[in-house]
């Protein structure tokens, strides 16, 4: 097994993610970072150069990323895939809240994320993970979602939605 990491967290920032479901006092958005905030710093505390962390907003107001693809918008790369320090937590804690869209597409920033894993990793031996946090509220394209699939599982990565 490989001793490196990539983990790319993609996180739902649309407007329905401030909405407070099954009876909690807090946002869909705080409830779910509650998990993704203990992840990221768990890693930030073990200092391992070799345990990197990309994160990823899709429905953002503005849109943020290197693809220049049609079908990308409302994407943004909140923290490139590298080292996560608590500094950067510090910088992420300010960026993730909830947006005022609810335009943006989960499976194109899942293709960011493989983007982004791809070009870290190279063919180099690595743990590689998305996952993604969503209330399952915001609208996905169908388009080529095989592709996709078959592209996860030929680059060995793990893909989880919570």
């Amino acid at each position: 097994m490989a001793d490196k990491e990539a983990t790319v967290y993609i996180l739902d920032l649309g407007s329905s993610m401030a909405d407070c479901h099954n009876g909690r006092t807090e946002s869909d958005l705080d409830w779910s970072m509650q998990y993704v905030w203990d992840k990221i710093s768990t890693t930030a505390a073990a200092s391992r150069k070799t345990w990197n962390v990309g994160v990823i907003g899709v429905r953002t107001d503005e849109t943020k990323h290197p693809l220049e693809e049609d079908g990308y918008d409302n994407i943004s790369v909140l923290q490139e895939l590298g080292m996560v320090s608590m500094n950067s937590i510090s910088t992420l804690r300010d960026l993730v809240k909830p947006s005022n869209t609810e335009t943006g597409d989960c499976v194109s920033a899942v293709v960011l994320a493989i983007e982004m894993i791809e070009m870290f990793t190279r063919r180099l031996k690595y743990n590689r993970n998305i996952i993604l946090v969503t209330n399952g509220e915001a609208p996905i394209d169908g388009d080529d979602v095989d592709d996709i699939a078959n592209k996860i599982k030929r680059t060995n990565i793990q893909l989880t939605v919570l």
